[in-house]
């Protein structure tokens, strides 16, 4: 099995994984966010902004582009604000625990 297609397998993998957690209608950026968000909240529950934005998986994206899904993650219920701030600060909802 060649490198391609291993990768190819991973990604049709991931993608049933994505389907059964509910989050395959996320767009690419806001999988990304939430996975950034996951992988930083191993160390503290609490994320901040600015930690998710700087994260790897989110090379490339735009300042605007980022803000816009972070704000859909967060009128959606897939992030919230951390105790009753209204920004900087996020925790990852029940809605991601399944």
């Amino acid at each position: 099995m060649t490198g391609l297609e291993k990768i190819a397998r991973l990604k049709h993998l991931l993608q049933g994984m994505e389907r059964d957690l509910g989050i395959d209608d996320l767009s690419s950026v806001q999988r990304n966010i939430v996975y950034a968000a996951t992988l930083l909240s191993e160390a503290s529950r609490t994320v901040a902004t600015e930690d998710i934005r700087q994260h790897e998986l989110l090379d490339g994206v735009s300042r605007s582009a980022f803000f816009r899904a972070l704000r859909e993650l967060v009128d959606t219920g897939y992030l919230k604000h951390t105790d009753g701030r209204q920004r900087s600060s996020y925790v990852l909802s029940k809605k991601l625990e399944r």
